[in-house]
């Protein structure tokens, strides 16, 4: 355990303070807490198949024992004139090798093989949770980033209604502005230092839910980097619980078989070879060889419910697997149409907030000539914050569609990859 803990430390990746969208998904594959319960479990799977393949194999065990006892001669058919019916106690010593081999037992076969089909299915369950978790990272990453985005329009917009309470305090001095004005300015530069704080607390506590999500501690130093994602129409891939059900429906089959080769006959073999007597010292060699054979003949119907019960679970598997494709196409063609709308809603929110700014560098103008007051300024300040706001959540929510298209289309790596 010590060394796989040091293998992960070695491994994981190290940033000075940034990080990418890419290294965070790499961090995950090794550090996350999910991803490496999930994979252990996979491996849990493989060590229950190898146990059951082993009981397939010959089984050797040494048996050793001194006893004191008595035994009842009539009990066992020896009568003679004169001889007590119990005879005893003496001591026995007996020590011997027993080596047993199943020879034909269909329904431990059928176990080993459902037994092998799940580790296969414990596999694919890892690989889904790893597909929910890195989904989970990049959906995490592109909220800090749209946090990080609004925090750093809210500082621009501080430092411009700093300039604009400094164009109002010459106007005040030169008696062509009045107190009002002022106040409205301050009022705005507040207001904007507010979402400020705000956003950056977003930003702040969305790191911490990447960290815990990606399995670093709180302590380390992290900040979003912007990226260029994969633009490019994802293809169709397998999701990998597509792939679970298909593992799980040869669990299943393998189940059935399990439950109906229960009528056919068992046969073991089995032998042993030691020593018996009253101490090791006086013992002498024995042995045993046989055959068992196990026929069921009547098991209150057991056997045929459980017969039942295995083809039941099939045909519920039917029905999970139906309800699954059904989700997959809902998920792709939800994804696929807000995706869409956000690419449109991005190009008129652009072009908005960049009216928005030549409306507000116009409105500082006229302001600067006399032409009006600070209040269109003012409110051109107001109608800035709400089309950058309108315009990060569009992008980002943009950006959150694709992935889960191509999360939906079986490989949400496909977004970050470069083709």
């Amino acid at each position: 355990m010590k060394r796989f803990l040091w293998a992960l430390l070695l491994t994981a990746p190290v940033w000075a303070e940034r990080m990418t969208l890419e290294q965070a998904l790499a961090t995950a594959e090794k550090t996350s807490p999910e991803v490496q319960e999930a994979r252990l479990r996979a491996l849990e799977g493989e060590a229950q198949a190898l146990a059951q393949k082993a009981a397939l194999l010959p089984q050797l065990g040494v048996n050793v024992g001194m006893s004191y006892q008595t035994t009842n001669l009539q009990g066992i058919g020896v009568i003679a004139p004169g001889f007590p019916s119990r005879v005893g106690p003496y001591r026995v010593f007996d020590a011997r090798p027993r080596l047993t081999q199943q020879v034909l037992d269909l329904s431990l076969l059928a176990q080993y093989r459902a037994a092998k089909a799940r580790a296969g299915q414990a596999k694919f369950d890892a690989e889904t949770t790893a597909e929910r978790t890195r989904l989970a990272v990049i959906q995490i990453y592109l909220q800090t980033l749209a946090a990080d985005s609004r925090a750093r329009a809210a500082e621009s917009r501080v430092e411009t209604a700093k300039a604009v309470l400094g164009q109002v305090g010459d106007a005040e001095k030169a008696g062509t502005s009045s107190k009002l004005d002022v106040a409205r300015a301050t009022q705005r530069i507040e207001s904007e230092q507010a979402t400020l704080i705000l956003a950056r607390r977003d930003r702040d506590s969305l790191l911490t839910t990447l960290k815990k999500t990606i399995g670093v501690p709180q302590s380390t130093e992290a900040e979003v980097v912007e990226f260029t994602p994969n633009a490019a129409e994802p293809g169709a891939g397998t999701r990998p619980e597509s792939l679970s059900l298909d593992a799980k429906r040869k669990v299943l089959e393998e189940e059935k078989r399990q439950a109906e080769k229960q009528r056919y006959p068992k046969i073991g073999a089995f032998g042993d070879y030691g020593v018996l007597g009253q101490d090791p010292s006086n013992a002498v060699s024995t042995y045993a060889v046989g055959v068992t054979v196990a026929v069921p003949v009547w098991t209150s119907g057991r056997i045929e419910n459980e017969i039942k019960a295995a083809r039941l679970r099939l045909q519920q598997l039917e029905q999970q697997r139906r309800a699954l494709d059904l989700a997959i196409d809902q998920e792709s063609a939800q994804a696929r149409v807000e995706r869409d709308a956000a690419r449109l809603a991005l190009d008129s929110a652009s072009k908005a907030t960049a009216a928005a700014r030549e409306s507000l560098e116009l409105a500082r103008l006229r302001y600067g000539a006399g032409l009006t007051t600070n209040l269109d300024v003012i409110t051109a300040q107001g109608n800035l914050a709400q089309t950058e706001e309108e315009e990060i959540r569009t992008r980002y929510e943009g950006l959150l569609a694709a992935a889960n298209l191509a999360r939906a289309r079986g490989d949400v790596m496909s977004f970050v990859r470069t083709r």
